[in-house]
Protein backbone atom coordinates (compact mmCIF):
# COMPACT_ATOMS: atom_id res chain seq x y z
CA UNK A 1 0.00 0.00 0.00
CA UNK A 2 2.61 2.18 0.95
CA UNK A 3 4.12 1.70 -2.55
CA UNK A 4 0.52 2.63 -4.13
CA UNK A 5 0.65 6.02 -2.16
CA UNK A 6 4.55 7.22 -3.01
CA UNK A 7 3.25 7.02 -6.72
CA UNK A 8 0.37 9.27 -6.48
CA UNK A 9 2.17 11.71 -4.68
CA UNK A 10 4.50 11.42 -8.06
CA UNK A 11 1.53 11.61 -9.93
CA UNK A 12 0.78 15.12 -11.90
CA UNK A 13 -2.98 15.75 -13.26
CA UNK A 14 -4.49 18.84 -15.66
CA UNK A 15 -7.65 19.19 -17.47
CA UNK A 16 -8.15 20.31 -21.37
CA UNK A 17 -10.83 21.26 -23.20
CA UNK A 18 -10.14 20.69 -26.46
CA UNK A 19 -11.67 22.19 -29.52
CA UNK A 20 -10.65 21.02 -32.90
CA UNK A 21 -10.98 23.10 -35.89
CA UNK A 22 -14.08 25.05 -35.09
CA UNK A 23 -14.27 27.08 -38.45
CA UNK A 24 -16.67 30.26 -37.27
CA UNK A 25 -18.66 30.87 -40.56
CA UNK A 26 -21.03 33.74 -41.68
CA UNK A 27 -22.61 31.66 -44.46
CA UNK A 28 -21.51 28.15 -45.12
CA UNK A 29 -19.14 25.49 -44.69
CA UNK A 30 -20.06 25.04 -40.54
CA UNK A 31 -22.51 25.30 -38.14
CA UNK A 32 -20.88 27.73 -35.95
CA UNK A 33 -22.90 30.52 -37.70
CA UNK A 34 -22.13 34.10 -36.69
CA UNK A 35 -23.71 37.67 -37.32
CA UNK A 36 -21.19 40.14 -38.73
CA UNK A 37 -21.47 41.52 -35.82
CA UNK A 38 -19.98 38.40 -33.97
CA UNK A 39 -22.67 37.44 -32.59
CA UNK A 40 -23.81 33.92 -32.62
CA UNK A 41 -26.16 33.90 -35.84
CA UNK A 42 -28.53 31.53 -33.60
CA UNK A 43 -28.73 31.15 -29.62
CA UNK A 44 -30.40 27.75 -29.84
CA UNK A 45 -28.50 24.87 -28.08
CA UNK A 46 -29.89 22.58 -30.71
CA UNK A 47 -28.98 24.78 -33.46
CA UNK A 48 -25.80 26.21 -33.33
CA UNK A 49 -22.92 24.08 -31.44
CA UNK A 50 -21.10 26.99 -30.12
CA UNK A 51 -24.42 27.71 -28.39
CA UNK A 52 -24.84 24.30 -26.94
CA UNK A 53 -21.75 24.16 -25.85
CA UNK A 54 -22.43 27.00 -23.67
CA UNK A 55 -25.73 25.24 -21.92
CA UNK A 56 -23.29 22.20 -21.82
CA UNK A 57 -20.53 24.30 -19.71
CA UNK A 58 -23.17 25.89 -17.23
CA UNK A 59 -25.36 22.46 -17.07
CA UNK A 60 -22.45 20.11 -16.02
CA UNK A 61 -20.31 22.46 -14.35
CA UNK A 62 -17.18 21.76 -16.89
CA UNK A 63 -13.99 23.40 -16.11
CA UNK A 64 -10.58 22.82 -17.26
CA UNK A 65 -6.81 24.15 -16.65
CA UNK A 66 -6.79 25.24 -20.33
CA UNK A 67 -8.17 25.36 -23.59
CA UNK A 68 -6.78 23.92 -26.41
CA UNK A 69 -7.46 24.59 -30.27
CA UNK A 70 -5.43 23.02 -32.73
CA UNK A 71 -6.07 26.19 -35.53
CA UNK A 72 -9.00 26.90 -38.45
CA UNK A 73 -10.72 29.16 -35.62
CA UNK A 74 -11.93 30.92 -38.96
CA UNK A 75 -13.62 29.62 -42.35
CA UNK A 76 -11.54 30.95 -45.37
CA UNK A 77 -9.20 33.63 -44.07
CA UNK A 78 -12.30 35.59 -43.11
CA UNK A 79 -11.51 38.44 -40.88
CA UNK A 80 -14.71 38.59 -38.64
CA UNK A 81 -14.98 34.81 -38.16
CA UNK A 82 -11.17 35.17 -36.89
CA UNK A 83 -11.93 37.83 -34.84
CA UNK A 84 -15.22 36.64 -33.45
CA UNK A 85 -14.47 33.34 -33.24
CA UNK A 86 -11.45 34.26 -30.93
CA UNK A 87 -13.03 36.32 -28.71
CA UNK A 88 -15.66 33.36 -28.13
CA UNK A 89 -12.62 30.49 -27.30
CA UNK A 90 -11.79 33.66 -24.55
CA UNK A 91 -14.86 33.91 -23.32
CA UNK A 92 -15.24 30.00 -22.96
CA UNK A 93 -12.04 30.02 -20.94
CA UNK A 94 -13.57 32.35 -18.45
CA UNK A 95 -16.82 30.56 -18.47
CA UNK A 96 -14.25 27.31 -17.97
CA UNK A 97 -12.01 29.25 -14.75
CA UNK A 98 -9.15 28.19 -17.44
CA UNK A 99 -5.71 29.54 -16.80
CA UNK A 100 -5.10 29.27 -20.24
CA UNK A 101 -6.38 29.63 -23.51
CA UNK A 102 -4.19 28.42 -26.53
CA UNK A 103 -4.68 28.14 -29.82
CA UNK A 104 -2.26 27.13 -33.17
CA UNK A 105 -2.31 28.39 -36.75
CA UNK A 106 -4.40 26.66 -39.48
CA UNK A 107 -4.72 27.34 -42.76
CA UNK A 108 -7.84 29.17 -42.30
CA UNK A 109 -7.01 31.41 -40.07
CA UNK A 110 -3.72 33.00 -42.20
CA UNK A 111 -4.30 34.26 -45.97
CA UNK A 112 -2.66 31.40 -47.17
CA UNK A 113 -2.85 31.31 -50.97
CA UNK A 114 -1.40 34.55 -53.22
CA UNK A 115 -3.06 37.25 -53.43
CA UNK A 116 -1.23 38.30 -56.65
CA UNK A 117 -3.26 38.25 -59.25
CA UNK A 118 -6.17 40.39 -57.00
CA UNK A 119 -3.24 43.05 -56.57
CA UNK A 120 -3.16 43.05 -60.42
CA UNK A 121 -6.23 43.42 -60.82
CA UNK A 122 -6.52 47.04 -58.64
CA UNK A 123 -3.66 47.96 -57.14
CA UNK A 124 -4.96 50.74 -55.30
CA UNK A 125 -8.28 49.62 -54.22
CA UNK A 126 -6.58 46.10 -52.99
CA UNK A 127 -3.53 47.56 -51.66
CA UNK A 128 -4.65 45.65 -48.12
CA UNK A 129 -4.32 42.26 -49.93
CA UNK A 130 -0.46 43.25 -50.03
CA UNK A 131 -0.39 42.87 -46.05
CA UNK A 132 1.66 39.60 -45.08
CA UNK A 133 -0.55 35.99 -44.14
CA UNK A 134 -0.73 36.87 -40.17
CA UNK A 135 -1.46 40.40 -39.97
CA UNK A 136 -5.34 39.16 -39.72
CA UNK A 137 -3.88 37.11 -36.26
CA UNK A 138 -1.48 39.50 -35.42
CA UNK A 139 -4.10 42.17 -34.83
CA UNK A 140 -6.51 40.04 -32.53
CA UNK A 141 -7.27 41.42 -29.19
CA UNK A 142 -6.69 39.54 -26.55
CA UNK A 143 -3.39 38.86 -28.02
CA UNK A 144 -3.28 35.25 -29.68
CA UNK A 145 -2.49 32.81 -29.84
CA UNK A 146 -1.91 32.72 -25.89
CA UNK A 147 -4.14 34.31 -23.30
CA UNK A 148 -3.07 33.66 -19.72
CA UNK A 149 -5.71 34.79 -16.42
CA UNK A 150 -4.48 37.57 -14.40
CA UNK A 151 -2.66 39.23 -17.69
CA UNK A 152 -4.93 42.26 -17.23
CA UNK A 153 -2.67 44.57 -19.24
CA UNK A 154 -1.82 41.84 -21.62
CA UNK A 155 1.72 42.72 -21.79
CA UNK A 156 2.21 38.86 -21.30
CA UNK A 157 0.28 38.38 -23.87
CA UNK A 158 2.12 40.43 -26.53
CA UNK A 159 5.20 39.21 -25.52
CA UNK A 160 4.16 35.82 -26.56
CA UNK A 161 2.77 37.03 -29.89
CA UNK A 162 6.43 38.63 -30.62
CA UNK A 163 7.77 35.08 -29.61
CA UNK A 164 5.31 32.93 -31.56
CA UNK A 165 5.42 34.80 -34.75
CA UNK A 166 9.42 35.36 -34.68
CA UNK A 167 10.15 31.68 -33.41
CA UNK A 168 6.96 29.85 -35.51
CA UNK A 169 6.76 28.03 -31.71
CA UNK A 170 5.77 29.38 -28.34
CA UNK A 171 6.41 27.28 -24.89
CA UNK A 172 3.55 28.29 -22.30
CA UNK A 173 4.56 27.09 -18.70
CA UNK A 174 1.92 26.50 -15.82
CA UNK A 175 2.78 25.02 -11.95
CA UNK A 176 1.33 21.62 -13.14
CA UNK A 177 1.79 21.55 -17.85
CA UNK A 178 3.74 23.13 -20.43
CA UNK A 179 2.46 23.38 -23.69
CA UNK A 180 4.10 23.82 -26.58
CA UNK A 181 2.48 25.62 -29.77
CA UNK A 182 4.01 25.44 -32.87
CA UNK A 183 3.12 27.42 -36.19
CA UNK A 184 2.70 24.30 -38.74
CA UNK A 185 1.45 27.37 -41.44
CA UNK A 186 4.65 29.16 -40.17
CA UNK A 187 5.45 29.68 -44.58
CA UNK A 188 2.27 29.87 -45.91
CA UNK A 189 1.29 32.65 -48.43
CA UNK A 190 4.49 32.87 -50.24
CA UNK A 191 4.28 30.13 -52.59
CA UNK A 192 1.05 28.41 -54.80
CA UNK A 193 2.02 24.90 -52.45
CA UNK A 194 2.34 25.96 -49.16
CA UNK A 195 -1.36 25.54 -48.36
CA UNK A 196 -1.23 22.20 -48.99
CA UNK A 197 1.17 21.35 -46.10
CA UNK A 198 2.31 22.24 -42.68
CA UNK A 199 5.88 23.06 -42.15
CA UNK A 200 8.07 23.29 -39.40
CA UNK A 201 11.79 24.38 -41.38
CA UNK A 202 15.30 24.69 -39.52
CA UNK A 203 15.07 27.78 -37.78
CA UNK A 204 12.19 26.31 -35.89
CA UNK A 205 13.98 23.02 -35.30
CA UNK A 206 17.14 25.60 -33.35
CA UNK A 207 14.10 27.91 -31.68
CA UNK A 208 12.66 23.96 -30.21
CA UNK A 209 15.75 22.80 -29.10
CA UNK A 210 16.34 26.16 -27.07
CA UNK A 211 12.51 25.50 -25.62
CA UNK A 212 13.03 22.07 -24.80
CA UNK A 213 15.92 23.03 -22.40
CA UNK A 214 13.57 25.01 -20.63
CA UNK A 215 10.90 22.15 -20.37
CA UNK A 216 10.45 20.52 -16.49
CA UNK A 217 9.95 16.93 -17.12
CA UNK A 218 8.11 17.01 -13.80
CA UNK A 219 5.39 18.66 -15.60
CA UNK A 220 2.45 17.39 -18.15
CA UNK A 221 4.31 18.12 -21.37
CA UNK A 222 1.07 18.96 -24.45
CA UNK A 223 2.75 19.83 -27.89
CA UNK A 224 -0.13 21.74 -29.87
CA UNK A 225 -0.20 22.11 -33.79
CA UNK A 226 -2.62 22.46 -36.49
CA UNK A 227 -1.26 19.93 -39.45
CA UNK A 228 -0.44 16.48 -38.32
CA UNK A 229 2.95 15.88 -37.18
CA UNK A 230 3.55 12.41 -39.99
CA UNK A 231 1.37 11.33 -42.81
CA UNK A 232 -1.39 9.22 -42.74
CA UNK A 233 -4.48 8.61 -44.71
CA UNK A 234 -8.24 8.99 -44.28
CA UNK A 235 -10.61 6.83 -45.75
CA UNK A 236 -7.51 6.24 -48.04
CA UNK A 237 -7.15 9.78 -49.11
CA UNK A 238 -5.05 12.81 -48.03
CA UNK A 239 -1.47 11.75 -46.86
CA UNK A 240 0.07 14.94 -48.30
CA UNK A 241 -0.90 17.19 -45.75
CA UNK A 242 1.33 16.86 -43.25
CA UNK A 243 4.07 18.77 -41.40
CA UNK A 244 7.09 18.74 -43.41
CA UNK A 245 10.26 17.92 -41.41
CA UNK A 246 7.15 16.75 -38.73
CA UNK A 247 9.12 13.73 -37.59
CA UNK A 248 12.53 15.71 -36.37
CA UNK A 249 10.01 17.87 -34.93
CA UNK A 250 8.90 14.10 -33.19
CA UNK A 251 11.98 13.20 -32.48
CA UNK A 252 13.11 16.00 -30.54
CA UNK A 253 10.22 16.13 -27.87
CA UNK A 254 10.06 12.04 -27.68
CA UNK A 255 14.00 12.46 -26.88
CA UNK A 256 13.37 15.17 -23.93
CA UNK A 257 10.45 13.62 -21.89
CA UNK A 258 6.66 12.15 -22.15
CA UNK A 259 4.44 14.47 -24.66
CA UNK A 260 0.83 14.38 -25.77
CA UNK A 261 0.52 16.07 -29.12
CA UNK A 262 -2.31 17.62 -30.25
CA UNK A 263 -3.44 18.39 -33.90
CA UNK A 264 -6.58 19.30 -36.10
CA UNK A 265 -7.09 19.75 -40.21
CA UNK A 266 -8.09 16.38 -40.53
CA UNK A 267 -11.41 16.69 -39.40
CA UNK A 268 -11.29 13.33 -38.10
CA UNK A 269 -10.50 12.08 -34.51
CA UNK A 270 -7.53 9.82 -34.38
CA UNK A 271 -5.50 8.55 -31.51
CA UNK A 272 -2.11 6.39 -31.16
CA UNK A 273 1.58 6.39 -31.05
CA UNK A 274 3.81 8.09 -33.65
CA UNK A 275 5.92 6.07 -35.34
CA UNK A 276 9.22 4.42 -34.01
CA UNK A 277 10.62 2.10 -31.87
CA UNK A 278 11.13 3.98 -28.54
CA UNK A 279 8.94 5.70 -26.19
CA UNK A 280 7.17 8.29 -29.03
CA UNK A 281 4.44 10.82 -28.29
CA UNK A 282 0.90 10.29 -28.21
CA UNK A 283 -0.46 11.64 -30.83
CA UNK A 284 -3.99 12.93 -31.00
CA UNK A 285 -6.02 14.18 -33.96
CA UNK A 286 -9.38 15.96 -32.68
CA UNK A 287 -12.52 15.75 -34.53
CA UNK A 288 -13.22 19.59 -36.11
CA UNK A 289 -16.39 20.72 -33.52
CA UNK A 290 -18.32 22.38 -36.39
CA UNK A 291 -17.33 21.80 -40.07
CA UNK A 292 -20.22 20.44 -41.78
CA UNK A 293 -19.99 16.59 -41.91
CA UNK A 294 -23.13 15.57 -44.18
CA UNK A 295 -21.11 14.68 -47.28
CA UNK A 296 -17.93 13.84 -45.71
CA UNK A 297 -17.00 9.90 -45.82
CA UNK A 298 -15.75 7.71 -43.10
CA UNK A 299 -16.60 8.02 -40.04
CA UNK A 300 -16.30 11.52 -39.11
CA UNK A 301 -17.87 13.47 -35.84
CA UNK A 302 -18.30 16.75 -34.67
CA UNK A 303 -17.05 16.39 -31.16
CA UNK A 304 -15.77 18.21 -28.15
CA UNK A 305 -13.49 17.09 -25.63
CA UNK A 306 -12.83 17.08 -22.15
CA UNK A 307 -9.53 15.36 -21.11
CA UNK A 308 -7.91 14.72 -18.03
CA UNK A 309 -4.36 13.87 -18.17
CA UNK A 310 -2.20 12.19 -15.86
CA UNK A 311 1.81 12.08 -15.56
CA UNK A 312 3.12 9.02 -13.73
CA UNK A 313 6.39 7.25 -13.26
CA UNK A 314 5.66 5.48 -16.45
CA UNK A 315 4.73 8.48 -19.07
CA UNK A 316 0.85 9.99 -19.31
CA UNK A 317 -2.17 8.53 -19.45
CA UNK A 318 -5.34 10.12 -20.62
CA UNK A 319 -9.29 9.66 -20.07
CA UNK A 320 -11.40 11.65 -22.47
CA UNK A 321 -15.03 13.23 -21.72
CA UNK A 322 -16.70 13.17 -25.45
CA UNK A 323 -19.91 14.52 -26.74
CA UNK A 324 -20.92 14.37 -30.36
CA UNK A 325 -23.25 17.18 -31.99
CA UNK A 326 -26.43 16.03 -33.61
CA UNK A 327 -28.33 18.96 -35.15
CA UNK A 328 -31.63 19.28 -33.51
CA UNK A 329 -30.33 17.40 -30.39
CA UNK A 330 -27.17 19.15 -29.33
CA UNK A 331 -24.41 17.46 -27.74
CA UNK A 332 -24.73 14.42 -26.55
CA UNK A 333 -22.11 11.87 -25.14
CA UNK A 334 -20.23 9.70 -27.56
CA UNK A 335 -21.02 6.30 -27.81
CA UNK A 336 -17.91 3.86 -28.51
CA UNK A 337 -18.00 3.50 -32.83
CA UNK A 338 -15.20 1.77 -34.78
CA UNK A 339 -11.89 3.19 -33.83
CA UNK A 340 -13.35 6.79 -32.73
CA UNK A 341 -12.97 9.11 -29.47
CA UNK A 342 -15.95 7.72 -27.99
CA UNK A 343 -16.72 8.89 -23.98
CA UNK A 344 -14.56 7.40 -21.98
CA UNK A 345 -11.64 6.80 -24.36
CA UNK A 346 -8.32 6.38 -22.83
CA UNK A 347 -4.67 6.09 -23.40
CA UNK A 348 -1.42 5.31 -21.78
CA UNK A 349 -1.35 1.50 -21.98
CA UNK A 350 2.14 1.03 -24.26
CA UNK A 351 1.75 -3.13 -24.87
CA UNK A 352 -1.63 -4.48 -26.14
CA UNK A 353 -0.19 -7.68 -26.33
CA UNK A 354 1.03 -8.26 -22.89
CA UNK A 355 -3.07 -7.13 -21.84
CA UNK A 356 -4.10 -9.87 -24.07
CA UNK A 357 -1.48 -12.34 -22.86
CA UNK A 358 -2.85 -11.32 -18.79
CA UNK A 359 -6.33 -11.68 -19.74
CA UNK A 360 -6.25 -14.74 -21.12
CA UNK A 361 -4.96 -16.37 -17.92
CA UNK A 362 -7.83 -14.66 -15.80
CA UNK A 363 -9.89 -17.25 -13.75
CA UNK A 364 -12.69 -18.21 -13.17
CA UNK A 365 -14.72 -17.02 -16.20
CA UNK A 366 -17.52 -15.84 -16.29
CA UNK A 367 -15.74 -11.76 -14.75
CA UNK A 368 -17.31 -8.99 -14.07
CA UNK A 369 -14.86 -6.10 -16.47
CA UNK A 370 -14.51 -3.92 -13.09
CA UNK A 371 -12.71 -7.16 -12.04
CA UNK A 372 -10.60 -7.73 -15.18
CA UNK A 373 -9.69 -3.85 -14.57
CA UNK A 374 -8.59 -4.45 -11.15
CA UNK A 375 -5.91 -7.25 -12.04
CA UNK A 376 -5.46 -5.82 -15.33
CA UNK A 377 -5.12 -2.55 -14.80
CA UNK A 378 -4.02 -1.51 -18.78
CA UNK A 379 -6.75 -2.89 -20.04
CA UNK A 380 -8.25 0.16 -18.85
CA UNK A 381 -5.81 2.33 -20.89
CA UNK A 382 -5.69 0.54 -24.21
CA UNK A 383 -6.46 3.34 -27.29
CA UNK A 384 -9.95 3.04 -29.13
CA UNK A 385 -8.11 1.15 -32.16
CA UNK A 386 -5.88 -0.89 -29.49
CA UNK A 387 -9.04 -1.84 -27.67
CA UNK A 388 -11.22 -3.25 -30.55
CA UNK A 389 -7.98 -4.89 -31.58
CA UNK A 390 -7.14 -6.99 -28.24
CA UNK A 391 -10.99 -7.79 -28.12
CA UNK A 392 -10.65 -9.48 -31.56
CA UNK A 393 -7.73 -11.48 -30.82
CA UNK A 394 -9.13 -12.46 -27.55
CA UNK A 395 -12.10 -14.33 -29.22
CA UNK A 396 -9.68 -15.60 -32.18
CA UNK A 397 -6.80 -17.09 -30.32
CA UNK A 398 -8.24 -18.13 -26.77
CA UNK A 399 -12.04 -18.23 -27.76
CA UNK A 400 -12.86 -15.08 -24.78
CA UNK A 401 -15.78 -13.01 -25.81
CA UNK A 402 -16.12 -9.71 -23.85
CA UNK A 403 -19.89 -8.78 -23.22
CA UNK A 404 -20.79 -5.16 -24.76
CA UNK A 405 -23.82 -3.55 -22.88
CA UNK A 406 -26.60 -2.42 -26.21
CA UNK A 407 -27.19 0.82 -24.91
CA UNK A 408 -23.66 2.16 -23.68
CA UNK A 409 -21.49 0.33 -25.30
CA UNK A 410 -19.02 -0.17 -22.15
CA UNK A 411 -17.49 -3.65 -21.72
CA UNK A 412 -19.44 -5.16 -18.87
CA UNK A 413 -18.58 -9.10 -18.46
CA UNK A 414 -15.60 -11.36 -19.35
CA UNK A 415 -16.70 -15.00 -20.95
CA UNK A 416 -16.14 -18.25 -22.35
CA UNK A 417 -16.73 -17.78 -26.19
CA UNK A 418 -19.77 -19.94 -27.37
CA UNK A 419 -18.69 -22.75 -28.99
Amino acid sequence: MENVTEQEKGTVEAVFAILGDPHFTEEHGSHLKIKKSGELASDLPTTNPWAGLEQLVAAQGLEADAILCPGDIAFQNSATTLSAGWKHLVDLGERMNCEHVVSATGNHDVTSRSQDEMFKKAVIRNLKAGYGPFEQLKCLRPPYPSVTRGDIDHQQGRDHRVRYFGASLLLVTAAKYQILIVNSCSEHGHDEFEHERGTFPPSAVDELKVALTQCDPNRISVAIMHHPPESYTQDGAGAHDFIDNGQELLKLLADQGDWLVVHGHKHEARLGQASGSGLQPVVFGAASLAIHIEEVKGTVRNQFYLLKVRLESRGLTGRFRTWDWFTGRGWEAARPDGDGIYDGATFGARDAGRVITDIAALSPLPMDWSEVIRRVPDADLLPPEARNQVRQRLRARHSLHIHVDSKGGQWTKLEKAAS
